[in-house]
């Protein structure tokens, strides 16, 4: 009957309907990879108020105006250990001229805030942790560490932090290099290279964590170029050389790094195909390299019976050690 025809079109029409949405469903849950990403690593990630006091005039201490820096990290311990910049935390308040007596405020992602002092920094590579004072009721969330060494350009990385006060920022971007060199942005005091990201970092997100897809931390956000004609350049530092900067903090509160005299630089490759390489631009006189023999122009194709292509991985092997430990 014209009924039961009516009946069934509506029938069909609802299932179509309902299987186009499921299908619609389904692909806006595939295709939600960057959200994926943070939810993995977001519940590690803190804000960082941290107690600044400035010199005044009372010669040898502190007697001028008080104030506070903020800026994020990451948890890297279930004993409340925590990664940031050391210049978020530089200028901390130094009780009693005592190093890391200055308050530092911890905001957990969930909005709970825990006391906390600096345990330890290391100002050439602008590493430095943090310790809880007081730990929570519930276990601490670990940030889950990966490898920067074979980033590409190209690949989707999330930056987690709280940029001008926003709390639980997530920005996403590509990696538009990984080896930019300090000397081509203006840090010449820092001999490692940087991760070059288009991801937005702006102040606050210094510290925080830079991840892959797969919810790593792959680099520490740190800095980003400014200027009106200036968008989408920021910069990281690689997470394989933080880690070796992390592990000596964690032992001995400091890093100690050899001296050879050599000054170098990553030569890029000119032809597609073929690999970037490590060059000798300076040596200085009466060092170790000098006496070896090492000379200006000389390329570097292996330390240590290790390879090196890049010149952070150079500096991972000489001054950190090559492997991180698990």
């Amino acid at each position: 009957s014209a009924v039961a025809a009516a009946v069934a079109s509506a029938v069909a029409a609802a299932h179509d309907e309902q299987a186009s949405n499921c299908i619609s469903e389904s692909a806006t849950r595939q295709f939600q990879f960057l959200a994926d990403a943070a939810d993995k690593a977001s519940p590690s990630v803190v804000n960082l108020k941290v107690d600044v006091q400035q010199r005044g005039a009372v010669i040898g201490g502190f007697g001028g105006t008080r104030g506070a820096a903020t800026g994020s990290g990451f948890i890297i311990s279930e004993d409340g250990l925590i990664v940031t910049n050391a210049h978020v935390v530089a200028h901390s308040a130094q009780m009693g001229g005592r190093f890391g007596q200055g308050a530092v405020t911890v905001t957990m992602w969930d909005g709970t805030k825990l006391p906390a002092s600096v345990h330890s920094m290391d100002q050439q590579s602008d590493v430095a942790l943090v310790k809880l004072t007081k730990m929570p009721a519930k276990p601490l969330p670990v940030a889950s560490i990966g490898s920067s060494a074979l980033l590409r350009p190209g690949e989707w990385v999330v930056a987690l932090g709280s940029p001008l006060h926003l709390m639980n920022t997530v920005t996403a971007g590509i990696v538009s290099s990984v080896a930019r060199q300090g000397s081509e942005i203006g840090m010449t005091d820092k001999r490692h290279e940087f991760i070059q990201t288009d991801a937005a970092i702006n102040g606050g997100n210094s510290g925080g964590p830079l991840i892959n897809l797969d919810g790593e931390v792959i680099g520490i956000n740190t800095a980003k170029l400014a200027g009106q004609q200036v968008s989408g350049i920021s910069f990281a530092i690689p997470m394989d050389t933080a880690w070796q900067v992390i592990k000596q903090l964690r032992t001995n509160r400091t890093v100690v790094r050899p001296y050879l005299g050599i000054k170098f630089s990553t030569a890029l490759p000119t032809r597609r195909g073929d690999s970037s390489e490590v060059r000798v631009v300076g040596v200085s006189p009466g060092s170790p390299a000098e006496g070896a023999g090492v000379k200006i122009g000389d390329t570097i194709l292996q330390f240590d019976n290790k390879p090196v292509s890049r010149s952070v991985m150079w500096y991972g092997i000489l001054w950190y050690g090559l492997l991180r430990a698990s």
